[in-house]
């Protein structure tokens, strides 16, 4: 296996690809031809590939740590829907520095989780444990790190990896919070916990929330780095023919 840490090596794999099996590569700089092929990879990611990975919609994760208001919080059980529906409004590629950014862009996350507090407190935000479902509208996702290719010596053909990334959010909707049926709780109390949190919905959002998006992305982004090492960079990203209608993917 050979990795390439230069630009001028990389654009030299992408060219000699053809001459071995590889289907033609969009150039890296061309932002339509690219985010098409990010495009495919996404949805193919979140469906599932058979013998490679397994569907993430719905996605589950086991826990996460938090905090709000100064008290650490743990979620379990958290089950995230909504990815499938998602877009990848731009797929970005800069060679010179080996970066890219992925743009999401989701109609609808509905994250249902159990909340547990390590300390009682008379906050609504922070009653001591509940099951939880949030719901966000219109949620926009930028996914962002570095990339190399590496070269398998059997077949000679490049593929990109991921070497590390992260995550930013962006909320255009509103964003629901919603306390599960039976759901062991004093009904006033589920009714202050339910309206503060709604009230106070960017807090929720940004200590909550994000939290648990952005537990989702590492997630999507390891099975990305699968697919991409598994397919070549001319399966990854096949050269294709410009699109004669509306370019929907310049949104950001």
């Amino acid at each position: 296996m050979y990795i390439s840490k230069s630009p001028w090596l990389l654009l030299a794999l992408i060219s000699t690809c053809a001459a071995h099996g590889c289907k033609k590569i969009c150039v890296l700089d061309n932002l339509e031809c690219v985010t098409r092929g990010g495009f495919d990879v996404y949805k193919n990611v979140v469906k599932g590939v058979k013998g490679l990975l397994k569907p993430i919609d719905p996605l589950y994760i086991n826990e996460i740590d938090g905090v709000i208001e100064s008290v650490k919080y743990k979620l379990t059980n958290i089950t995230m829907k909504g990815l499938k529906d998602c877009t990848v409004t731009k797929l970005k590629l800069n060679v010179t520095d080996s970066t890219f950014k992925q743009y999401l862009s989701c109609p609808k996350l509905m994250s249902h989780f159990h909340f547990k507090a390590d300390e009682n407190s008379n906050s609504p935000a922070l009653r001591l444990k509940y099951y939880a479902t949030i719901t966000a509208y219109d949620y926009d996702i930028l996914n962002l790190g570095k990339y190399s290719v590496f070269v398998k010596a059997h077949e000679n053909r490049p593929h990109f990896f991921i070497l590390n990334h992260q995550t930013k959010t962006h909320i255009k909707g509103k964003l629901v919070f919603e306390l599960s049926d039976g759901c062991v709780m004093d009904s006033r109390i589920a009714n202050e916990t339910e309206t503060y949190m709604n009230q106070h919905w960017k807090e929720t959002e940004h200590s909550l929330h994000s939290y648990i998006v952005k537990k989702a992305m590492d997630i999507l982004i390891n099975n990305i780095d699968i697919y991409i090492r598994a397919y070549d960079m001319g399966e990854v990203l096949p050269l294709h023919k410009p699109l004669i209608t509306k370019k929907w993917w310049l949104v950001h």
